[in-house]
């Protein structure tokens, strides 16, 4: 997340500051960095859609992840984890978009909020037509904490926490002066997406590659939304 964030930082912010030469150099530096990001990320979840796909027995390896989960449990911390997971569904993070996107509007951050939907509205689209391709069964258990009908590949929590986050780093990272900020916020980022995915993983209702496969897939998409807004934008800028 924090290579996404420096390079779509600077990306969606291109037309609004005069660029000098220096600056160009490090701009186009980080246009590289989103390249790269995008294509890792692509590739991350292209290996893990694979094997899926074929059913690798490698994947054998995501279920005995989850049962040491399952056996290691704590009443308390499965009561916090089953808010984290509630707060983070898709109904959740939608609220989250929304509280924000008024915020934006106050400030008449407009671009922004274009950003926003099509940043995180699109990429659950994109969430719910790769669940429904790959159609994966859940994880079964005799005694499950949370029963789903839904399929599991990739996680639509994990995706909704990456690319919410993701988004508010990116606009915070965008309008921040101050390092110590940026670098709290990024870190934020990463820990609110990371125990979004573990408490999927933990509540048993996903496998480690379903969340893996939805981080790298959600980055992969904010990469594309993102640059094609500062290309957009950029297209506009120069008529």
């Amino acid at each position: 997340m924090a290579a996404i964030v420096c390079a779509n930082a600077v990306m969606v912010n291109e037309v609004e500051v005069p660029v000098t030469q220096p600056v160009k150099r490090v701009r186009d530096y980080r246009v590289w960095m989103a390249i790269l990001t995008l294509v890792a990320a692509s590739a991350v979840f292209a290996v893990l859609a694979a094997l899926v796909a074929t059913k690798d027995p490698i994947l054998q390896e995501d279920f005995e992840a989850l049962v040491w989960l399952h056996t290691h449990g704590s009443p308390v911390f499965t009561g916090f984890l089953l808010a984290v997971s509630d707060l983070h569904s898709l109904a959740g993070v939608a609220v989250f978009s929304v509280i924000l996107a008024i915020a934006l509007a106050r400030r008449r951050k407009f671009r922004w909020i274009f950003s926003l939907a099509l940043a995180v509205g699109g990429g659950m689209l994109l969430n719910t037509a790769l669940k429904f391709a790959f159609h994966r069964g859940r994880p079964v258990w005799e005694d499950p904490l949370i029963t789903i009908a839904t399929p599991s590949f990739p996680s639509g929590h994990a995706a909704a926490a990456t690319l919410f986050y993701g988004f508010l780093c990116v606009y915070i990272v965008s309008h921040v002066e101050s390092l110590g900020l940026r670098v709290a916020a990024v870190l934020a980022g990463i820990t609110m997406v990371l125990l979004v995915a573990f408490s999927r993983m933990y509540l048993g209702v996903h496998y480690p590659s379903d969340v893996l496969a939805a981080i790298s897939a959600s980055t992969a998409w904010l990469v594309v939304s993102l640059g094609s807004v500062r290309a957009y934008l950029k297209r506009h800028a120069a008529a």
